[in-house]
Parts: C-alpha cells; sequence; structure tokens
C-alpha cells in the first residue's frame, strides 16, 4: 500500500514524508505502525498499519493537479453555507476530514472570502487556519519549497495571480 520515502497527507493533519514501518508491542500486542512526518508544526504519528485503509490517508498530488485543484477552487462561486456558524463548522469539518484537497481548499477559500464581507467566529477562524495548513504543507512536499514560498503560492490564486514555483 504505501512505502518509506513517500509523500502522503493525513486527514486534519496535512502533507508529510513517511519516515518508518516499525514493530510495536503496545499492551501486549505486536502491530506494525507507519511512522509519519509532517514537516510543518515539526509533528510526528505513527498509525497502526491495520488503520490505514480507513483513515483516508493519500498520496499527495503532483504539482499539476494542486495547480489545477486551487484555480478550480478560487475560480468558482461558491454558495455561502449555512447561515448558523456551527452547522457550517460541522459542515467544514466533515469536508476537511476527507482529506481531499479540493475539500480542504474549498473550506479555505470559501471561510476567506466569508472573513473578508462578514468576519469569522474563533471556532471557524481556527478551521480556516487548519484547512490552510493541510494546503500550505501539500504544496510544501509537491514542490519541494518553503512554507513562505507556499504562502505566496496560494496567495497567487487567492488574488487570481498565477505564480510558479
Amino acid at each position: 500500500m504505501f512505502r518509506v520515502g513517500e509523500a502522503v497527507v493525513y486527514p486534519m493533519h496535512g502533507a508529510g514524508i513517511i519516515e518508518d514501518f516499525e514493530l510495536k508491542n503496545i499492551d501486549g500486542i505486536e502491530r506494525n505502525y507507519c511512522v509519519l512526518q509532517i514537516p510543518l508544526g515539526e509533528l510526528k504519528i505513527m498509525l497502526c498499519e491495520d488503520s490505514l485503509p480507513h483513515v483516508n490517508m493519500r498520496r499527495i498530488m503532483s504539482q499539476d493537479d494542486i495547480a489545477e485543484t486551487l484555480a478550480e477552487v478560487t475560480s468558482a462561486k461558491h454558495g455561502a453555507g449555512s447561515d448558523n456558524w456551527s452547522q457550517r463548522y460541522k459542515d467544514n469539518m466533515d469536508r476537511i476530514k476527507t482529506g481531499l484537497l479540493q475539500e480542504s481548499a474549498a473550506v479555505f477559500y470559501e471561510l476567506y472570502c466569508r472573513e473578508r464581507i462578514k468576519g469569522l467566529s474563533g471556532a471557524e477562524k481556527k478551521v480556516m487556519t487548519t484547512a490552510k495548513k493541510i494546503i500550505l504543507s501539500e504544496i510544501m512536499i509537491a514542490y519541494s519549497i518553503e512554507k513562505n514560498i507556499a504562502e505566496e503560492i496560494l496567495e497567487s490564486y487567492l488574488n487570481k495571480k498565477k505564480i510558479v514555483a
């Protein structure tokens, strides 16, 4: 399924590199664990190999696919979603948990637009930050660039100016 050195996206945490597969004995049960290093935030995650098919982890997209997705999402006219912020929050979290770049980008863009017009609750600001982190991490790994350059690329889509790394 996945292998050491492969770039993947783990929902709610972003893109990272599989560092290793380790056999661990926890509570007397030996299981293989996937060790995932998430560079944005310097996070290390260990996932039971048995659970990998169920956690929506996926391989990162190509640079072209990322560019196409961001262009598509930022050029589409998005609905404002529910007027009830708590319902919007739940819906947006469910979308991010899919692990799909298109969903995280749509959540980020919709909240970005809403913030500029109406403002966001504190909880929605956190959702927007989470979605942005996921997008940036995938850009960083796919393009092999630092966070500040990834932010410039994302900003270029928000401003409708194409930047190529």
